[in-house]
């Protein structure tokens, strides 16, 4: 089995097909260098848009099987107290015709106040779908996050 390693996106984008609140500076996604993307709010409902990661320049070989899908996201909250906090709302595969898969790897762990990796899926998790090695190296393949913002309690 060959692990392609860790490989940041070469796309991020803020996807309106869902929720309310904008993904700011989105692009700041792309590396790990304390630059962010973020979405806020003041008001409710408190449900960001996809933040949308794609164009990570994988080079499965042909004829390779594809036996499971690992995702780390880098995550930080600006809260994480009582009743304010932040969890994802959804964190779903982008195929490689560009639709969202159906799974939903969310977590319901709270964000944390400091930077730190979260994994989704794993060596052997195939996310609901089945892959060809041409579906990995298309351009239009990624990860989507959605969060939910509570603010005393929600809405």
């Amino acid at each position: 089995m060959t692990d392609t390693g860790a490989t940041s996106p070469g796309t991020m984008a803020d996807d309106n097909a869902v929720g309310t609140i904008t993904w700011q500076n989105p692009d700041n996604a792309k590396v790990s260098d304390n630059t962010y993307t973020y979405a806020s709010t003041t008001s409710y409902p408190l449900y960001s848009h996809y933040l949308k990661a794609t164009n990570f320049g994988f080079t499965i070989p042909e004829g390779a099987t594809i036996v499971g899908i690992k995702v780390e996201i880098e995550r930080k909250a600006d809260v994480n107290s009582g009743d304010d906090y932040v969890i994802d709302n959804a964190v779903k595969i982008v195929k490689s015709d560009g639709s969202i898969g159906t799974t939903d790897k969310k977590s319901a762990t709270k964000w944390s106040t400091s930077e730190a990796y979260f994994t989704y899926g794993a060596d052997n998790d195939l996310w609901g779908e089945t892959w060809e090695y041409t579906d990995i190296n298309d351009a239009d393949f990624g990860v989507v996050l959605q969060l939910y913002l509570s603010i005393g309690g929600g809405p």
